[in-house]
């Protein structure tokens, strides 16, 4: 199962192999192009599910998703956008549902804003609230995902627990796209 070899090719790297991987996975995902942090959360995890295991994976996404948001913020602010592109940023974000610091929050259940540190530079969003939200946001969904993860593993055997694990990766992607898409659609309107 494709599953199980990725878990053995992450658990090649030992404990801190699998940190540092997890790490590099969300700064990535924050600030050059998305990579389903989330699904390799879940598959990291299910390596070790302990409850210890998932709150330092848990610190550890989090501490990468400060990284790349303020990284990104960072480069940003000093060397700016291409006019054009910066434009686009603003009309898109004033098309949303919440044209503020506020719209990072509904960005963890419904995914339509990439590259979060720049569009914090370019709208001019107060930096501290702005990463207060996208950690809070982050915190919350990360949380859930193990929890539910580590129920199954307590519910079930492991390989069958794996498989619910998987599922639920599945839904949390399928459901972002839905959710992406749903609301794309009613900022259209």
């Amino acid at each position: 199962m494709l599953g199980n070899q990725i878990i053995n090719f992450f658990n090649s790297f030992g404990l801190e192999g699998m940190l540092l991987s997890i790490f590099f996975i969300f700064a990535i995902d924050s600030t050059l192009f998305p990579m389903l942090p989330e699904f390799f959360l879940l598959v990291i995890y299910s390596a070790h599910p302990t409850f210890e295991w998932g709150i330092i994976l848990i610190l550890i996404s989090l501490l990468a998703i400060f990284f790349g948001n303020t990284l990104l913020y960072i480069i940003v602010k000093k060397f700016g956008m291409p006019s054009f592109i910066a434009k686009l940023m603003k009309k898109y974000s004033g098309i949303m549902v919440a044209e503020d610091e506020k719209m990072l929050l509904i960005n963890r259940i419904a995914p339509v804003l990439p590259y979060t540190g720049a569009f914090i530079a370019i709208n001019k969003w107060n930096y501290k609230k702005s990463i207060l939200y996208i950690l809070v946001g982050g915190l919350a969904k990360f949380s859930v995902l193990i929890a539910l993860s580590s129920f199954f593993y307590s519910l079930f055997k492991r390989g069958i627990a794996q498989r619910a694990t998987y599922i639920l990766i599945l839904i949390t992607i399928i459901s972002g796209i839905i959710l992406s898409y749903i609301r794309k659609k009613k900022m259209e309107k």
